[in-house]
């Protein structure tokens, strides 16, 4: 089945009427754990831990703080990818 023009969504599209409850719970859980980091690394947060010691694992805290919101961020993306995964396989 080929789909026509209109029933492509153009332009940046969140979610669509259609979509599961449980996956719209993991898009917006995804964006507040994405919106909370990138809120971390900058002002008024990153000025109050902006230091160099206490150092972590050898690396300065400040360079610790940064590493470890990419961190948080990234396993977020990675349990995003799996569940999406998942439901790709219900279908």
């Amino acid at each position: 089945m080929q789909d026509s023009p209109d029933d492509i969504p153009s332009g940046l599209v969140f979610s669509s009427l259609e979509e599961a409850p449980s996956r719209k719970r993991r898009l917006l859980l995804f964006t507040v754990v994405a919106a909370v980091a990138g809120l971390a690394l900058i002002w008024p947060i990153y000025p109050s831990v902006a230091s160099i010691q206490p150092y972590v694992l050898g690396l300065p805290f400040s360079l610790a703080w940064v590493v470890g919101w990419l961190v948080v961020v990234f396993v977020a993306l990675v349990l995003l990818y799996h569940s999406e995964e998942v439901d790709s396989d219900a279908e």
